[in-house]
């Protein structure tokens, strides 16, 4: 949906066809693009800002939560249970899947450091199960990813 933020009213409706369990948003200002992530189907949806045209999808990693569009690189980096989907912009209208980058269980919460050129990823300390991955009494871990030309 959009939003007029003086009014703080609802101005428009933007759905995206058969998909639900929308998780991540980045923002891609200078080409007026929206970036939107969904469960299901695990899928990036590019959107045009000025109309809400979908203008492209790809495939992305699995009950992801977070996603970041590092414009220096003009890459869009999206977390998720097991890996992280990494796409590159090419253009406005023309998007590419790099990788699917092993991560761990559950690590879907990430940041983006521009400054540092680096992805910060916060790993469970436990498998689906509950049986500890880590060291016995860590309960969480910080995977570092610096990214690459």
């Amino acid at each position: 949906m959009v939003v007029d933020l003086r009014s703080r009213q609802i101005i428009a409706r933007w759905p995206l066809p058969e998909a639900h369990g929308l998780n991540g948003l980045a923002f891609d200002e200078a080409n007026h693009r929206l970036f939107s992530a969904t469960r299901t189907p695990s899928k990036l949806w590019v959107l045009d800002s000025d109309t809400g045209k979908i203008v492209t999808s790809l495939p992305c990693t699995a009950y992801n939560d977070h996603m970041m569009f590092d414009a220096k690189h003009k890459r869009i980096y999206i977390t998720g249970t097991e890996t992280a989907t990494v796409i590159e912009q090419r253009d406005a209208d023309h998007y590419e899947h790099l990788a699917e980058v092993p991560t761990g269980y559950r690590s879907k919460t990430s940041i983006l450091i521009p400054e540092l050129n680096r992805v910060y990823v916060a790993l469970s300390g436990k498998d689906m199960s509950g049986k500890p991955l880590l060291k016995p009494g860590v309960q969480m871990a910080i995977k570092i990813y610096q990214l690459q030309p």
